[in-house]
């Protein structure tokens, strides 16, 4: 490779510049060549020479230098050194040899698991091993949380605003060491009603103290719904090689969330052969994570369900073929739109938001609830969402589908009867 050519793998013009310099610099020693590397020591700022190496079968690079840009100036001296006058043929020191050791086991990939049967009972016993160790700092967790509920009980809810960060993080900070992070993200939902305050925040914070109770008093039942209220996850592959659902799914529902750390999307999805599922899309630090689902299209695909009731929460697979979505059919009342809801309420007490439809509602003058043709309504929130479907709908009953949390309906799509629905919001 010519001089001009090494320049140009320079991260940027100042390290190309330095590099030009530096390739001629006196300060080069132990330099050397082999049929897959290049080598040499480079004097720098600090007592030790830095230590540069070159795998000339792809010239990635190694230095010890602190720089972060990659290839840095002396590696990329080295390479113009020998494009100048070849290096000396030397034999290649051990340091550079375990360099391109590693590189090599490193592509090779991880090597092929022991599958005798000694190995496999010795992989299982440690599998074991593991998962009792998390059984019992759990169970360590919820005599904790218990013992922290009581206290809650005898001081009484009037006295938890005056609670400083410092209490509420340190039960938080229990949960988590004890590996039951679902507990830790309940508490920490108490924590933010009595912070937001309000005229419900007593009530609801009550409520949510009565679902850790009986959390905590039903921790010991192998049921999945109350293991992933606990915090024991199901990892993805291993649901993506379980059996899935092929479906027309139809995305209705959308709700995104921040918690400081991560970004989430949850989407709420409607099979027309396996009702309402829930597909969960996580994106760590800065940007916003796309939906699981194309929103305004119906789509034939495949959905891999995680343990527990209805909607289930989906790993979403493959998705073949998106259409413009046919109607989709909605109970004819709120009564029967709730009574839906009885049998997912018995199973998962803990859950908070569900989805809900109803036909043929309109819209109270003062933009409160949403009647259906028998005159029974549920509250809505007046946002963006109800504005777009008062436009979309000119003031005339629609069909509508929200997310109910069991004060007030998110609206999240509407159609007009007999129609398709179009996401809002």
């Amino acid at each position: 490779m010519d001089a001009q050519a090494l320049l140009e793998q320079a991260p940027d013009g100042q390290v190309a510049s330095s590099a030009t310099r530096l390739a001629g610099s006196s300060g080069w020693q132990g330099t050397g060549r082999s049929d897959t590397a290049l080598w040499g020591l480079c004097k720098g700022s600090g007592k030790n020479p830095y230590q540069v190496c070159v795998d000339l079968g792809d010239r990635a690079t190694k230095c010890s230098c602190p720089s972060r840009k990659f290839p840095c100036k002396h590696a990329l001296a080295l390479q113009l050194r020998d494009a100048r006058e070849p290096l000396p043929v030397a034999e290649t020191p051990d340091w550079v040899t375990e360099w391109l050791t590693r590189r090599t086991r490193a592509a090779a990939g991880p090597a092929a698991p022991d599958d005798s049967a000694e190995a496999v009972a010795r992989r299982a016993k440690a599998k074991e091993k593991t998962a009792q160790a998390r059984e019992n700092a759990v169970r360590a967790g919820v005599a904790g949380l218990t013992d922290w509920l009581g206290d809650v009980a005898g001081a009484g809810l009037a006295g938890l605003p005056a609670r400083d960060a410092a209490w509420w993080h340190s039960i938080q900070a229990r949960m988590v060491d004890a590996q039951a992070k679902g507990l830790a993200s309940a508490v920490d939902e108490v924590r933010g009603i009595v912070a937001a305050g309000g005229p419900h925040w007593a009530h609801d914070a009550a409520d949510r103290l009565g679902g850790l109770h009986l959390l905590a008093r039903l921790s010991s039942s192998p049921d999945a719904v109350v293991r992933r209220r606990l915090g024991f996850a199901v990892a993805e592959e291993e649901v993506r090689a379980g059996p899935g659902w092929s479906d027309l799914w139809v995305p209705l529902l959308k709700l995104e969330s921040d918690d400081g750390l991560v970004r989430t999307v949850r989407q709420w999805a409607w099979g027309r052969s396996h009702g309402w599922v829930v597909a969960v899309r996580h994106l760590g630090g800065g940007g916003r994570p796309a939906p699981p689902f194309t929103h305004g299209v119906q789509v034939q695909g495949v959905v891999h369900p995680y343990p527990g009731v209805p909607p289930h929460r989906v790993a979403v697979g493959e998705l073949l073929v998106q259409q413009h979505p046919a109607p989709v059919p909605a109970p004819a009342t709120w009564r029967a739109a709730l009574a839906g809801l009885e049998e997912h309420l018995k199973a998962d007490p803990w859950q908070r938001l569900h989805p809900l439809a109803c036909a043929a509602v309109r819209v109270t003058e003062d933009n409160r609830h949403l009647v259906d043709h028998t005159g029974h309504g549920l509250p809505v929130r007046a946002d963006l969402a109800l504005d777009q479907a008062l436009a979309l709908t000119g003031g005339d009953p629609f069909d509508a589908w929200a997310l109910w949390n069991g004060r007030d309906l998110r609206v999240g799509a509407v159609a007009i009867p007999g129609e398709a629905p179009e996401v809002v919001g």
